[in-house]
């Protein structure tokens, strides 16, 4: 090879750059996926909050008009009906106070007073039934290791 005639890199140095480039890729993936988990928990949570809110100010709204029996259970989706599943209560309207493009399927328990929302969950892609299997606190590590797919929280958290 004659001098000033290079043209390339040698096998080696491509050998050591696609080296370094797995070693920062083995480095980089593993805390990208830790992550990605927070963010979904983060917007799980969010939205179970927002269930949550939307389900307090029905009930302010329709308690006057509406039957709404202490520890009843209400299940929604999309369409924002929330329909009374146990105790023979009126389904309420919630899908205007939660925001229009608010979309998901959600659950939430009233209080033993029936005056209040005891706690809300939402979940991104199964319906909720209405049991105390899935209308229940969840804690912060079981809606961040969602190991059933559902994306499924709740309002408030355990911690």
């Amino acid at each position: 090879m004659r001098k000033g005639s290079f043209k390339g890199f040698t096998l080696i140095e491509l050998i050591v750059v696609i080296a370094i480039i797995a070693i920062l890729a083995a480095i980089i993936v593993p805390s990208m996926v830790i992550h990605v988990k927070e963010a979904r928990a983060s917007t799980v949570m969010a939205n179970a909050r927002s269930v949550y809110n939307g389900a307090k100010l029905a009930i302010i709204d329709y308690s006057s008009v509406k039957k709404i029996e202490p520890g009843e259970i209400y299940v929604g989706d999309d369409s924002g009906t929330a329909h009374a599943s146990l105790l023979g209560s009126d389904d309420l309207s919630v899908g205007k106070y939660m925001g229009e493009d608010f979309h998901g399927h959600f659950a939430f328990r009233i209080s033993a007073d029936g005056c209040d929302v005891e706690l809300a969950v939402w979940s991104n892609n199964n319906s909720i039934s209405p049991n105390n299997q899935e209308v229940k606190p969840f804690t912060y590590e079981e809606i961040v290791n969602d190991e059933t797919g559902k994306g499924i929280g709740s309002y408030p958290y355990l911690s």
